[in-house]
């Protein structure tokens, strides 16, 4: 798995001596929900989730515990068992070549890793673990250009990799790549993105998500915690495989764009909610027992089932949408625009695409225009205030918008991600 050696590489490079290791996987369903901005109900664009089996718009930490399976684990394919949080990240869209959007899936044998490292410096939290119930989201679904405030070592958290020599962290600025509709010497498009580790010590409030975690001073995984934040814990660094060659020869040229309506590729986000059992990773990333390895599955502590492959995890969507395609415009009302920041849409029922973006917290909707799969396109105006929307719903039958509880099964394969290894 080539992607991890890259990623290591610059891990290794960064911090030579960081314990660390990665969990290998693939998703578990894709959904309209999102249990950390919007508990109870739909959300406001597309997500791919991994990890725990048992997710859904209600997922808490004893939910979580009451998992049956991961589609995280070691790289042999056997899942974890002490893990069982549930991570996941905005959809990836391409226009197709009459107009519709498709999405483009992961990898089915090497679609996401995660790496747990002991980075940076401040006040390490005793136990070095997170907190029963924490949760935090890394990125901003509503920004469409690289932050003023970054690091001056690295633009933004995000990158978007098409590994290719000499040239291969092309991308690697944040923002969507030009010119790329294929990866020949590795299978797959590879986006990923920092998570803070520099925590308040307070809970997760839900009317300002964002404010109990910041990232370290200067550099994202290696600097120092601020004064606000000042208690550092373990750092995640996700990377997600995209087989662009299930879609080869299917899309336009630079027509990625992601579920929130991001053409950009800066507005990429990831969130983590915590069901680790506790005590295993202090065990991991601490002490003289501490792991030092690109695999979960060498380090000491941690059980696997040997029974099963994480492929078989799989969880039902509790609402009944199309979200891969042929669609005429993004599910729910997730106008594709290059304003930054994008307005901020109140979610809309199951089965909309393309919907009126209502701006939530006011009365105000943004324009919207009628459009065909002949005419949706981008603003060609050299002004950064372009916004692309529809009033059309989906175009295939939807048999019911009311939720349903959320199953977790074990199958041979998942529907939602496609063979893609080197």
């Amino acid at each position: 798995m080539k992607t991890a050696n890259i990623a290591l590489f610059a891990l290794t490079a960064g911090s030579a001596s960081a314990q660390f290791f990665v969990l290998y996987g693939r998703d578990t369903v894709v959904s309209r929900i999102d249990p950390i901005v919007s508990p109870g109900g739909i959300g406001m664009h597309a997500h791919e989730f991994m990890g725990a089996g048992n997710v859904d718009q209600n997922t808490d930490y004893d939910s979580l515990q009451k998992s049956t399976c991961s589609s995280m684990g070691r790289a042999n394919g056997n899942p974890i068992i002490e893990d069982k949080s549930v991570y996941w990240h905005p959809t990836l869209y391409v226009k197709a070549n009459n107009g519709t959007y498709l999405r483009v899936p992961t990898c089915k044998t090497n679609g996401h890793q995660i790496y747990y490292i002991n980075a940076g410096t401040g006040q390490m939290r005793e136990p070095f673990e997170f907190p029963k119930g924490f949760r935090m989201t890394a990125g901003n679904a509503y920004i469409r250009a690289a932050q003023e405030h970054t690091p001056t070592n690295k633009d933004d958290i995000t990158q978007w990799i098409c590994h290719e020599t000499p040239s291969w962290n092309e991308g690697a600025q944040g923002g969507f790549p030009k010119g790329v509709t294929s990866c020949s010497q590795y299978p797959y498009f590879n986006g990923a993105i920092e998570f803070p580790h520099c925590w308040n010590g307070k809970d997760f409030n839900l009317n300002s998500p964002y404010s109990h975690v910041a990232y370290p001073i200067g550099d994202i995984r290696n600097g120092a915690c601020p004064d606000t934040h000042p208690i550092k814990l373990p750092h995640i660094f996700m990377e997600n495989n995209y087989d662009l060659s299930s879609l080869q020869g299917e899309f336009e040229v630079d027509s990625f764009v992601l579920s929130n309506g991001d053409p950009t590729g800066f507005g990429f986000h990831a969130d983590f909610y915590n069901g680790w059992q506790e005590g295993v990773l202090p065990n991991l990333l601490t002490g003289s027992s501490a792991c030092d390895s690109h695999d979960v599955g060498d380090c000491s502590g941690v059980t696997f089932d040997s029974s099963m492959n994480w492929a078989q995890c799989t969880t039902t969507n509790n609402f009944s949408e199309d979200l891969d395609g042929p669609l005429s415009a993004l599910p729910g009302c997730n106008p594709i625009t290059t304003v930054n920041p994008a307005p901020q849409c109140k979610a809309c029922a199951a089965g909309v695409v393309g919907g009126q973006c209502n701006v939530a917290g006011s009365s105000m909707t943004t324009s919207t225009r009628k459009a065909t799969s002949s005419t949706l396109k981008t603003s060609t105006k050299p002004a950064t205030s372009t916004m692309q929307t529809t009033t059309t719903t989906t175009t295939r039958t939807v048999t019911s918008t009311t939720t349903q509880q959320s199953t977790t099964t074990v199958t041979g394969s998942a529907p939602t991600s496609t063979e893609c290894d080197d």
